[in-house]
């Protein structure tokens, strides 16, 4: 009799809960010096979430016949990532959030001084956990590094704050949109699903196909953070909602019915970029279409 296959939500629940005890290893306890400052860290990264970005990790590195286990730390550092960015996105110079995951946000509860502080540290430790990663190769390390580092930089992750901030309460163009959420949510994505490539071998060319499916599933996933700020409650989505009634959006842009068309066509394209890896790349088509027809939540 042949062994049944997890589904897509076995497989994922059985990643997050690898991924939360990785995580709580990863980090000092709350009862080391300086104790507030790590009871500040742990607040955070420990707040539920369904920790999409370091499942598209592990999923990526399995789909390449790489395994859990080596990928696991590098999975680890993206939520590390992460939840740094959630802490400094939620502060009031940032997007002035009050809540996160179903908590208050981080700085209502430790002060805007400790959250920098430990949105700084998180990053921090993100860089030592793939560098000590001693089961992967010294190369290996070396381009995970230089991926994150590309995705959280001057052209990643903190272009897109930087655009989307200066953005605020004035008209944008669809390029300019475009612009801040490649970098400001795909930015992160593409280096998840990379990261985990990497951790099976892949690189140069062969990543090409994997970089676009993570460009268009990271657009997708930011739609439909949009159309749920918009007509979400605090309870679904564990944050503070209609943050973005002073930002352009994809759902002010498009309209509620355009942008839940342009998230169903992004995910297709998505799909459709992984064709030439075959059948084996079916866990990550199942990933983005489960994205659009559950929508997200605490992520």
């Amino acid at each position: 009799m042949s062994r049944r296959q997890p589904s897509l939500a076995e497989t994922l629940g059985e990643i997050r809960t690898r991924v939360d005890s990785r995580l709580d290893e990863l980090v000092p306890r709350e009862s080391e010096k300086p104790e507030l400052l790590h009871q500040a860290i742990r607040y955070s990264l420990t707040a539920p979430g369904k920790r999409v970005r370091p499942a598209l990790t592990i999923l990526a590195a399995t789909v390449f016949r790489g395994s859990i286990d080596l990928a696991l730390d590098p999975a680890c550092a993206v939520e590390l990532v992460h939840t740094a960015s959630l802490i400094l996105d939620d502060l009031p110079s940032m997007d002035d959030a009050t809540l996160r995951r179903g908590r208050k946000a981080n700085h209502l509860v430790f002060g805007e001084d400790l959250s920098i502080l430990a949105a700084f540290a998180l990053l921090n430790r993100a860089f030592s956990v793939v560098s000590e990663s001693a089961h992967l190769s010294l190369r290996t390390r070396s381009d995970l590094a230089a991926i994150l580092s590309r995705a959280i930089g001057s052209e990643g992750v903190v272009a897109g704050q930087t655009v989307d901030l200066r953005s605020t309460a004035q008209t944008i163009d669809f390029e300019t949109l475009e612009y801040i959420h490649s970098r400001k949510t795909g930015a992160l994505f593409i280096a998840s699903a990379e990261m985990g490539a990497a951790v099976a071998g892949l690189s140069g060319k062969k990543l090409e196909p994997i970089h676009a499916y993570a460009k268009n599933l990271g657009l997708a996933f930011q739609i439909l953070d949009d159309l749920l700020d918009l007509e979400g409650t605090a309870e679904q989505t564990g944050k503070t909602v209609q943050q973005d009634v002073k930002k352009t959006t994809f759902v002010s842009f498009s309209g509620a019915s355009g942008a839940r068309s342009l998230a169903s066509e992004l995910v297709t394209v998505a799909v459709d970029a992984l064709r030439p890896y075959g059948r084996r790349a079916d866990p990550l088509r199942e990933l983005a279409r489960s994205l659009l027809r559950d929508g997200v939540v605490q992520h």
